[in-house]
């Protein structure tokens, strides 16, 4: 499996740095985007929202069939989701990292 292979099911990561007292508030806020826009888009698996136990990390993730449906719905995003920076700003983020990887293996626990 080579990253040219765009079949292949592609993971979307952002890490946002927040004061433990806006924590909730952002893990609100992307629930409500995941929910109200990024599930519509074609390519679509799952979305999710870790919190850190020191509550002052976030990890976002969402899965998608392929990177070719994660850059379209990005594209789309930036058009129609609203402003994410402002999201950003409101929740008083002070630090992100966003990551993407391509899913190359998985172990699953028994059915």
């Amino acid at each position: 499996m080579t990253s040219q292979d765009s079949n292949l099911p592609f993971s979307q990561f952002v890490e946002f740095m927040v004061d433990p007292r806006h924590q909730s508030g952002l893990v609100t806020a992307l629930n409500e985007r995941f929910e109200r826009f990024t599930r519509t888009y074609p390519g679509f698996i799952r979305a999710s929202v870790h919190v850190s136990e020191d509550q002052q990390r976030v990890l976002s993730h969402v899965l998608w069939q392929s990177k070719s449906d994660c850059e379209k719905a990005f594209e789309n995003a930036e058009q129609g989701e609203g402003d994410l920076w402002g999201l950003i700003r409101a929740h008083r983020t002070t630090a992100m990292t966003f990551n993407a990887y391509e899913l190359v293996s998985e172990t699953v626990g028994p059915r």
